[in-house]
């Protein structure tokens, strides 16, 4: 069924049209209202959601093209038809480029009227068949919202030009964030069916898909209690299947913070598992993780080899499952932290080392898991080869039989499994020179030699030693020797004349 307003300042005009409306007997049409005004339009759809609206061009106020603008943020799926006379074509097509799909001349005739019903209720119900482009103008709006929103810090301040989206999308001054994820992969079909129920259910959210299948949720102080039990009924009826969490409200400066805090909460589904709708009222207030997660985190860095011990792997996973959301939060920031840095002491490259989002895990099983990946990777570096007494000497024999390539500290670090820092810093040490000092001096020796083969060309010199052309060869040679290439082979010959 879709719900019908009619909007025109002039009241017979509203009335004979619902008169004929009602004389149609669409099995498709549900209730109908009137308004008198624009103004009183915009009021009468905070409460009441038509699909098909009929309006009128010229009106005092708010006029139809500005209405239809305005509705078209809240109404989903609406369509517009506009009213005119012989004389408002000029407003006419201003009403089509700002949304409406047809319109009707005054006076209205009933065949005019059921071929345009006829119309509307068709492509209304095509909507249902392919709901992906139903939401089309508030989706973009906000994705762009949440987009930015992510991208602030918790302390930023909302830009102008947000919270002026946010004020036209229906946020007030205090608003609410809620997040809804699955359990297993979510179809991006099934968001958007979620994300519409979502938009013809409450009159103040905004909703959007976030990345790994999640769906990010703003929403009035209005609407909070209402949302909220819509979600808890939703998840509690999916059979495990999802998890939401909401935030208590705050204001709407301070949504990016409150996105932030959805996201916390939603952790809480690794201890408690799906089904169900986290809150404020969930969260502990115990902060700190037990001293002896802090204990065992430092045998393993100080003893690597305690690391594949089942008894101490068992009992920090036990640590692990007693933790609060407030301590979990600390305790995998503190872990990520004091991981990375034994890491970089230890000369490790650490890019394979990843440290996502708690949000981002699905189950305490995968959360686990990264904590033991990462440190059996410390252990496995700690024991490696590459930190031996000797490593240098390795890099130098590299260095020595490949002098000829592309060679960089960079490149060398990671063939090597040493940091870039760690490799710099200790070659220098070993052999009292840098790295590019010591591959030119041996690039130089190598030219030194070649040079007295009176059939190799410059060019050919350049290339054997690591030069891509003998420009750059020559200016390295002059450097290293005071002379250019072909002055020192003139000398040579010389020489040995």
């Amino acid at each position: 069924m879709y719900n019908v307003l009619i909007v025109d300042d002039e009241y017979y005009i509203c009335e004979g049209l619902k008169s004929q409306l009602l004389q149609q007997k669409h099995p498709s049409i549900g209730e109908i209202c009137t308004c008198l005004s624009g103004e009183d339009a915009l009021a009468l759809c905070d409460s009441f959601k038509p699909q098909i609206v009929f309006t009128d061009i010229k009106m005092e106020g708010m006029d139809g093209i500005h209405l239809i603008h305005a509705l078209s943020r809240r109404l989903h799926p609406v369509a517009f038809v506009v009213l005119s006379g012989y004389d408002d074509f000029h407003y006419v097509r201003g009403a089509f480029q700002n949304g409406a799909v047809d319109y009707l001349l005054k006076p209205i005739l009933s065949e005019d009227l059921q071929r345009i019903l006829s119309t509307v209720i068709d492509e209304l119900s095509g909507y249902s068949q392919n709901p992906d482009p139903l939401r089309k103008t508030l989706f973009q709006l906000s994705a762009g919202i949440f987009q930015e929103l992510s991208s602030l810090g918790t302390e930023e301040h909302l830009s102008p030009f947000l919270l002026s989206s946010l004020k036209n999308s229906r946020i007030g001054e205090d608003c609410a964030a809620a997040l809804i994820v699955s359990a297993s992969p979510f179809p991006r079909e099934a968001q958007i069916r979620q994300i519409n129920l979502l938009y013809d259910a409450f009159n103040h959210v905004l909703s959007s898909p976030l990345a790994g299948g999640k769906i990010a949720i703003l929403c009035d102080a209005r609407d909070r209690n209402a949302l909220g039990r819509f979600l808890s009924s939703f998840v509690l009826s999916q059979k495990d299947s999802y998890a939401a969490s909401m935030t208590d409200c705050a204001p709407t400066t301070q949504a990016a913070r409150l996105l932030r805090r959805a996201q916390e909460l939603l952790c809480l589904r690794l201890f408690h598992g799906y089904g169900r709708l986290y809150t404020e009222a969930d969260s502990l207030n115990r902060q700190e993780f037990p001293p002896k997660l802090k204990h065992l985190m430092s045998q393993f860095i100080k003893t690597p080899a305690l690391i594949s011990n089942q008894v101490q792997r068992a009992a920090f996973s036990r640590e692990i499952k007693k933790l609060s959301l407030p301590a979990l939060l600390r305790f995998y920031s503190y872990f990520n932290e004091m991981l990375s840095v034994a890491l970089s002491d230890n000369g490790s490259v650490c890019s394979e080392y990843e440290t996502p989002s708690l949000f981002d895990f699905s189950c305490l099983d995968d959360l686990e898991a990264h904590f033991h990946k990462g440190l059996e990777k410390y252990a496995s570096i700690s024991v490696s080869p590459a930190h031996r007494p000797g490593t240098m000497s390795m890099v130098k024999e590299y260095v020595d039989a490949h002098y000829m390539e592309d060679l960089t500290l960079a490149s060398l670090a990671d063939r090597f499994f040493l940091s870039y820092s760690y490799l710099s810093k200790s070659f220098h040490k070993t052999f009292s020179m840098p790295f590019q000092q010591y591959l030119l001096m041996l690039r130089m020796e190598h030219a030194l030699k070649l040079l007295k083969d009176p059939s190799l060309t410059i060019q050919q010199i350049a290339t054997c030693v690591g030069y891509e052309n003998a420009f750059n060869f020559s200016r390295s040679f002059k450097a290293q020797y005071g002379v250019s290439p072909s002055h020192f082979r003139s000398d040579q010959g010389e020489t040995d004349g």
